[in-house]
């Protein structure tokens, strides 16, 4: 199909469908790609279907398959799997081989679940799939299927439309280039260090000036106050061990020489000026402690000096270059923990500061471009506070967010950002299939864009009871597209949104 507009007249079709998500229509229309994908539900699906699909008639019908019985085991370790991360994820490979025995070249499957689309991925390549699959499945005929994917989320609908849709690799390759090399060129700056040696000077070069290094991170602790002093412990240094690069369980107060634990301490609080909320804040104090950066191939390791704490003021005075969210946290089951542990109630409150000035600036840059807002939000995971920095585990001691939770650990990492991209920027050019799946926002209770009779094979993964909260995990994502999950009738268990087992005509909440 040729790619049409999104219409407000188009929206106003859809806009009573459960599950249309919390968002403006200007930001619904800038985020979708119509046909083929629409961050509301898709008007256009019916389309699709009566031209793509194949009526059910029961008296001509002579489908056949025996039951699926084969072990299926496919690693996670695959440039498409990896590109882009999520909650959950099925890998694609897995979900071919149930597409291959199921189905026909030309069939229809949907996923009503779909995550990051891995169905749609699956679909699109059975076209071309591997000896080793056509040798372990009898009867499979090679050719692409087509799929419709759904999803309550934006933020996974909207990386399921990339998954699924072509890659101008060579113009990706130049764009996000560009973007990377003028934030390089006019703000590099911030992630400079002066060079010092094993006496803590500073390394003047052969000009006379400081030798700088490359940032790679930079780890903050938070600060605690001694139950029985009162005063200020630097968590960082009280209980890490540079000799077994550890961190012990129990530290001593440096003040009173009390031995404590952290549940035994109570986080210090300081109140700052927010500049993005234009009003003073009270959020939980952290420090930078310890700063690892390179010379050449060399890596290098220092305390935060004076001068480095100076540059962090320089960049704290300056203005934001572009927009940045302003989204207030929801209220839910993990979006509590930050809250009270360090106060942090907004979504931009999740990054240092010097991050989320480059986060405006290549936001700014990638907007309006869908591979390249693709590649944004696929980095932002390793960005926030809630990287956690542990050095018992030696050379991985980036041990990045605790999975299912919006933890922030007492240690966290700020990473490099302009590396990051990069990092990424490596993955998402791997990415891309042929256009043709259709991607819709939408809850899954109510699918009326689908006529009776027209889905050939049903291929899902839900949501699991309350091991995890897909709206208030995906908050971060969407608070950047500007289109949130509506959780009215997202399928889990969550005892903030009173939701449990269904029992009788009753939803009783039990945990």
């Amino acid at each position: 199909m040729e790619e049409r507009k999104l219409t407000k007249e188009d929206i106003d079709k859809v806009r009573n469908i459960e599950g249309f998500p919390i968002g403006s229509d200007e930001d619904i229309i800038a985020l979708s790609r119509p046909p083929y994908y629409t961050a509301c539900p898709n008007p256009f699906i019916a389309d699709f279907i009566m031209e793509h699909g194949t009526p059910y008639d029961e008296a001509t019908d002579d489908y056949h398959r025996e039951p699926f019985i084969a072990d299926v085991s496919e690693g996670k370790n695959d440039p498409m799997y990896m590109a882009h991360s999520y909650h959950t994820k099925v890998p694609y490979k897995a979900i071919m081989r149930y597409i291959l025995h199921y189905t026909d070249p030309g069939n229809i499957v949907l996923d009503a679940f779909c995550g990051t689309g891995m169905t749609g991925v699956a679909a699109q390549l059975c076209e071309q799939p591997s000896e080793q699959i056509i040798n372990e499945e009898e009867n499979t005929i090679a050719g692409t299927r087509l799929a419709v994917l759904t999803d309550l989320s934006p933020a996974a609908t909207s990386i399921a439309y990339n998954y699924n849709s072509p890659m101008d690799r060579s113009m990706f390759d130049k764009k996000s280039g560009a973007i990377l090399a003028d934030a390089e060129e006019k703000f590099g700056w911030m992630y400079k260090t002066e060079h010092l040696d094993h006496l803590g000077h500073v390394i003047n070069g052969i000009n006379g000036q400081p030798q700088m290094g490359d940032i790679n991170y930079i780890v903050w602790s938070d600060i605690f106050v001694c139950p029985s002093c009162s005063k200020e412990i630097e968590y960082y240094n009280a209980a890490y061990h540079p000799d077994t690069n550890t961190m012990d369980d129990k530290f001593v107060c440096p003040h009173c020489g009390s031995i404590l634990k952290i549940t035994d301490c109570e986080r210090a609080f300081v109140t700052v000026y927010d500049s993005v909320l234009q009003k003073t804040v009270t959020i939980a104090k952290v420090v930078p402690v310890h700063i690892n950066y390179s010379i050449g191939k060399r890596r290098y390791t220092k305390i935060p000096t004076a001068a480095d704490m100076e540059r962090l003021s320089r960049i704290q005075a300056m203005s934001l270059p572009n927009w940045v969210p302003v989204s207030e946290l929801k209220k839910g089951y993990n979006t509590e923990q930050p809250k009270k542990s360090h106060g942090y109630l907004f979504v931009h409150q999740f990054y240092q500061y010097r991050t989320l000035f480059f986060l405006s600036y290549i936001f700014g840059k990638c907007k309006g471009d869908s591979k390249l807002v693709f590649w944004f939000t696929s980095c932002l995971p390793k960005l926030t506070c809630m990287n956690r920095y542990m050095p018992q585990h030696g050379s991985r001691a980036l041990v990045g967010p605790m999975a299912g939770t919006l933890y922030v650990s007492p240690l966290k990492v700020e990473n490099e950002v302009i590396s990051q991209f990069e990092f990424q920027r490596k993955k998402i050019i791997q990415v891309g299939c042929t256009q043709g799946n259709y991607v819709s926002t939408q809850s899954t209770t109510s699918l009326p864009q689908i006529p009776e009779n027209s889905i050939d094979y049903i291929f899902t993964d839900p949501p699991f009871g309350g091991n995890l909260n897909y709206s208030e995990l995906s908050f971060f994502w969407e608070s950047w597209l500007q289109d949130w999950t509506n959780d009215t009738s997202e399928a889990i268990m969550n005892k903030e949104q009173q939701k449990g087992i269904y029992n009788g005509s009753v939803c009783k909440t039990k945990f």
